[in-house]
């Protein structure tokens, strides 16, 4: 089934409406800048979850300086002006789980590959997960990206992953590994803290841990005591059980955890964020060895309880770098049908996964000024080329085409629901 482009409703369009991490050049000159106004059809509002109809934002430098209803807000004379007035126009999106490395090749080329396709999609903030082999690349390319010298998106790099990747044992180990993240310029650390994993006959998921409790402890305090935080990934058991006492800032995967594990989630008001394109791509691999079991199809079921428990739950696409352009982690289509749970499979998945992708903020950092489009709020000036005449109807055309293919994979799913639903009829009024 493909959809003709003039038959979408909505048209996602991402403009700018990240951060702007540090100074830039923008902000250094505030009274010249000139001003520019964005004319919405609507204006999708993370916080709330609804569309605001008919607004006009105003930009200066790296600031919005006012939005709001176009009958109240005035265009300045000899601003630039920019009619999204049949669009919906979308805060930058927010990736809480990537690798922007993988250790083969030149790992700066491939970074900068993987944040520039990103950014051209509407990624405005990355988190990077551990750099799979590419060191302090990540952490490197933020140094770029806020000195002015290449555009993207703000990235939150993790550098090499602590225990693995940057060897450590015990728990004086890993508060030295610690510190040598923190003097690269990482603004966080990621640990394994499960390893091995298996199913049981009845599906029961088994993981075997991979750090200890002690040292999951001594990293903590030492990330604290250099202003960084701790993310994990943790499947469950032993090692999940760890992360959550240990005082961890942000569990990544937790797709086994059980009742306790969500229950002392919720008592330290600890956030989980969901990844979801790694578990489908490791799908063929677990149903081979576990059959009819897999990560996959357990996580849905871990996400309902957690979201039933009031669990923060966030946004990560668990995208790695690839070399094609048919299956770039950056395309808004790509990460949506790859994305894309049957939890709720329909259109209202897609909204559902934009506040997912706010809520990112809310895990990773304490700024308020990025992920909502209002006044005060920064403008990720990296994406600056978005703004420019000869990008827009480019990027316009590649987001229509990702709108159509989103659009026709939640039709596909919403068919088939239906189909499901009218079997299970036909079944019980047969009486089978």
């Amino acid at each position: 089934m493909r959809l003709k482009v003039e038959f979408i409703p909505i048209i996602g369009l991402a403009i700018l409406l990240g951060s702007a991490p540090r100074a830039r050049v923008w902000s250094q000159t505030p009274q010249g800048l000139q001003i520019v106004a964005v004319r919405a059809g609507q204006i999708f509002d993370p916080k709330s979850g609804i569309n605001v109809h008919d607004q006009v934002v105003l930009i200066r430098g790296d600031r919005i300086t006012d939005v709001g209803p176009a009958a109240r807000v005035q265009i300045p004379a000899g601003a630039k002006v920019i009619d999204l007035s049949k669009a919906t126009v979308l805060p930058g999106l927010i990736d809480g789980h990537v690798h922007l490395t993988d250790g083969k090749g030149d790992q700066r080329q491939q970074a900068i590959h993987s944040v520039t396709e990103s950014l051209k999609a509407g990624y405005t903030t990355l988190v990077t997960q551990g750099s799979h082999g590419g060191n302090y690349t990540d952490v490197d390319l933020k140094k770029e990206i806020d000195g002015g010298r290449i555009q993207g998106p703000r990235l939150l790099p993790a550098g090499p992953i602590l225990g693995a990747e940057l060897p450590a044992k015990g728990p004086d180990a890993f508060r030295a590994g610690m510190r040598d993240l923190s003097e690269h310029g990482a603004d966080h650390a990621k640990i394994t803290t499960t390893g091995m994993f298996s199913f049981k006959p009845n599906g029961e998921m088994v993981n075997e841990p991979v750090a200890t409790l002690e040292e999951l402890k001594a990293a903590v305090d030492e990330a604290h005591r250099h202003g960084m935080f701790v993310a994990t990934h943790s499947y469950g058991g032993p090692g999940l059980k760890w992360a959550i006492e240990a005082g961890v800032d942000d569990i990544q995967h937790a797709l086994s955890a059980d009742d306790a594990d969500i229950k002392a989630l919720k008592q330290k008001n600890l956030p989980v964020t969901a990844t979801i394109l790694d578990l489908r791509q490791d799908e063929p691999g677990d149903l081979k060895k576990f059959a009819p079991y897999s990560k996959w199809r357990l996580a849905p079921q871990t996400w309902k309880k957690m979201m039933a428990a009031g669990i923060r739950l966030g946004y990560g696409s668990g995208a790695t770098p690839v070399t094609t352009v048919a299956g770039s982690p950056s395309s808004v289509a790509w990460r949506a049908r790859a994305s894309s749970p049957r939890v709720n499979p329909t259109p209202l998945a897609i909204g559902a996964l934009f506040l997912f992708l706010a809520r990112i903020l809310l895990i990773v950092c304490s700024d308020d000024l990025v992920g909502q489009i209002r006044l005060g709020r920064a403008v990720e000036d990296g994406s600056a080329p978005l703004l420019h005449d000869q990008m827009e109807a480019a990027l316009l055309a590649d987001l229509l085409d990702d709108a159509a293919q989103v659009l026709e994979h939640a039709l596909e799913e919403l068919l088939l629901l239906l189909l499901e639903l009218l079997l299970e009829i036909v079944g019980q009024a047969r009486g089978v």
